[in-house]
This record gives structure tokens, sequence and C-alpha cells, in this order.
């Protein structure tokens, strides 16, 4: 909690300029919740975002990390992680190189990899509106948490979009959306969706709403579902 504390009085305290001029965007939102009574559930959810923009090189890399209990009794728990690299190729069209990794126990995942090439287009760029559609392809690993199979390997296709919308100075509207399915088995895909609104408070603190749907078609354990949702209040920092 200390260092927590710590962190985040360094960020606020940062000069604006000094950021501006080192070129990093940085984003960190952190989510608690506990209710008690005849139910006692706790949950706790945090994203960590770094962004850079050098002009025909750019950069952006995401932590998230969800854990959830109820009665003592671990109910969530999904931490994933992922960074790209992007090379723009004329004003509007980039090629990148991305690599993801996702452990979720709970859907049934010890852990996922995916690493590959691609290329993008920035469809929209304006002051109020931003739009970017990547497709890229991916070599993926999976190893099942439970299941007849322990692991698997193959090759996918990703279309991802981006969409940003600027409504106000104080407010903003996010939506990011991505489909993925293996080559080998086209009943393996997966499709992820979060929409989410930041509203500026004061200096670098922000509230943040969002509301994700993470879903997998083919099932790699018994007792996996196919949906998972998630609702979440924010206090959203940028340094």
């Amino acid at each position: 909690m200390k260092i927590a504390a710590a962190v985040t009085a360094a960020a606020l305290l940062t000069p604006a300029a000094v950021r501006a001029a080192e070129g990093w965007k940085n984003r960190a939102e952190l989510s608690y919740t506990r209710t008690s009574g005849n139910t006692e559930t706790e949950a706790l959810a945090g994203t960590l975002e770094t962004g850079l923009d050098a002009g025909t090189h750019r950069f952006a890399a995401t932590a998230t990390g969800l854990y959830g209990k109820t009665e003592s009794e671990p109910t969530a728990s999904r931490w994933s992680a992922e960074g790209r690299y992007e090379r723009l190729l004329t004003e509007r069209l980039f090629g990148f190189v991305s690599v993801g990794y996702l452990k979720d126990t709970f859907s049934g995942y010890d852990a996922r990899l995916e690493v590959g090439p691609g290329v993008g287009y920035d469809v929209v760029k304006s002051e109020a509106h931003e739009l970017k559609a990547r497709l890229g392809m991916l070599w993926n690993y999976d190893n099942f948490a439970a299941g007849p199979e322990a692991s698997d390997t193959y090759a996918s296709g990703k279309a991802a979009a981006d969409y940003e919308w600027r409504i106000s100075d104080t407010v903003t509207f996010q939506q990011a959306l991505d489909y993925s399915i293996s080559f080998d088995d086209t009943d393996v895909y997966f499709l992820n969706s979060t929409s989410g609104l930041i509203v500026a408070l004061a200096g670098n603190l922000s509230l943040g709403l969002s509301y994700t749907v993470n879903y997998q078609n083919a099932l790699p354990a018994p007792d996996a579902e196919h949906v998972d949702t998630k609702f979440l209040t924010s206090l959203v920092v940028d340094f």
C-alpha cells in the first residue's frame, strides 16, 4: 500500500511538460469492491497502460489483473499482458509485431501465448475521433488447466479495432474489439469486447466505467463457461 501510494503521489506531482517531453503516456486504473452480510465477496482489478508515439515508430503495452473471492473461496483470477510495436509505412498504413499472454484458470487456461506480425490502418484521425484497425497472423500456444489435452499449438488470424471518441474536454468514450480464429480448427475462436467511459475529475485523476465481454467458442475444460463478463468502476491516474 505504501509503494502504491508513493507511485500515485509521484504521478500526480510530475509536471505535465516533463511527461510530454519524454513522449510516453501512462495510465493506471484500480478498482476494489467488497460486500458483507449474508455473503462476503471481494474483488480487486487493476490495469496499467503505457504508450509512445514517436511519429514513424509507435509502441503500446497493457497489463491487467483481476482477482475475486466469495466466502474466502477464489471465484476469479485473470492476468494478462500485451505489447505491440508499430512502424508507419505511409501516413496511415502501418506494420506491427505483437505478443500477448493470458492466465485464466477459471476459463480453463494455465497460460495462453500469442505472437506474430500484422498490418494496420488509421481509419479515422481527427480531433474528436480516432479509429484504428489491425489484421494479424499469430502463432498460439495454449496450456490447459484441465481437460483431456495438456496443451495445443496452432496458427491463427486476428482482427482488431480500437475506437476513441473525445465527447468533451472531460468525457471520453473508448471501444476495443478483437476476434481471433484458429486456422487448424475453426471451432476454436475468441471474441473480446471492452466498452469504457473516462470522466475527468481533477488534475490527473479520472473516474472510469468499463464493461468487458470475453467469449470462447471451444471450451478447454468441461466446467469452463463460454462467456465471462466484467463491469468495473475504477479510479484512473494518468502520469
